[in-house]
């Protein structure tokens, strides 16, 4: 079954510092669970998704069954950068009412692949591209293809995926656990060129599929970079759902890196931009400031696309082809 939301409002409007607006829309309730939805992007502090209900599998993917204590829960992600550490996305749970709170699981930003270049990897690494390029150049204005390309390393990859991953366990063990939910993540203190593919991605949400699948868009945008500005074999994401990149590159994957940056990117244009993220300097951390009430704002691959692919091929479109890939 595929669940469709319609987009109930989309408000673009008011300036953040330097002139860059927030971003703000309603989704119609889960047809199934009557849960809703409103997210707010400020660029110049953080992404807030207001959850009201305890989603159900249909709307949330990552839903699982637990123990469910009710009431209002306030979840806060904020990237660190730990002394001598790499990035750290810090997820803390806290229960509105009573002021108790909870850490989930740290997510570390992992180390790319790194090896000596050689013929045969610049082979590939131009192989993929040729293939991507096409793709991402119909999503990404040309000035922010021509940012990206320019700041883009394989580590701003792997800090998407410790962005999706967190976003991915406040889905699966925090939400569904409340009868209200503000999701907070701060997007200051992330690379650059990171902060604003999460921007731009949550401001450029579709509302056909459900916001719960974040953490996934973010998974295929990054890998979907690497391969498009040279990176394929660099890059962690992608060596682990192949083992092994080749300069033939991989048809299925392919069709699923195009069918997921298609459904992070392709919707009405908010106004956000990842240009506006790389033409300033990097702010300084500051707290996420978050109201009580937000009023408007056959075998499974190993890897984590993988994963999510095969978990949610009921609930979204794609090419049956590619649910299973790398074979």
């Amino acid at each position: 079954m595929t669940v469709t939301y319609r987009r109930a409002a989309d408000r673009t409007g008011g300036s953040a510092a330097g002139g860059s607006p927030n971003a703000e829309f309603d989704l119609d309730p889960c047809p199934s669970c009557d849960t809703s939805y409103d997210v707010r992007v400020d660029p110049r502090e953080a992404v807030v998704i207001r959850v009201r209900g305890r989603t159900c599998r249909e709307c949330n993917p990552h839903w699982r069954p637990g123990e469910t204590s009710g009431g209002r829960r306030r979840v806060t992600i904020v990237p660190t950068w730990p002394s001598g550490d790499p990035l750290h996305i810090e997820t803390v749970s806290e229960n509105v009412q009573d002021k108790s709170a909870s850490h989930l699981p740290d997510r570390v930003a992992g180390a790319p692949h790194r090896e000596e270049e050689t013929e045969v990897s610049e082979r590939a690494n131009t192989a993929w591209q040729r293939a991507m390029a096409p793709i991402v150049s119909t999503l990404l204005t040309e000035a922010d293809r021509d940012a990206v390309e320019h700041s883009w390393r394989p580590e701003h990859c792997e800090a998407l995926e410790a962005v999706a991953e967190a976003f991915d366990d406040v889905w699966a063990t925090a939400v569904p656990t409340a009868d209200e939910t503000t999701v907070a993540l701060r997007v200051v203190g992330l690379p650059a060129v990171t902060a604003g593919l999460v921007a731009t991605v949550a401001a450029r949400w579709t509302g056909h599929e459900p916001i719960a699948l974040t953490g996934e868009l973010l998974r295929f945008t990054g890998v979907a970079i690497c391969a498009e500005t040279r990176n394929a074999v660099t890059c962690g994401r992608l060596r682990q759902e192949l083992e092994t990149v080749t300069d033939v590159p991989d048809e299925g994957m392919v069709r699923l890196l195009e069918t997921g940056i298609a459904r992070a990117l392709t919707a009405t244009t908010s106004g956000i931009t990842v240009g506006q993220f790389l033409s300033r300097p990097d702010a300084q951390p500051e707290r996420v400031r978050i109201q009580d009430d937000v009023e408007s704002v056959a075998e499974a691959p190993a890897g984590p696309i993988g994963r999510s692919r095969t978990a949610t091929a009921g609930v979204i479109d794609g090419p049956s082809s590619t649910a299973i890939f790398g074979a």
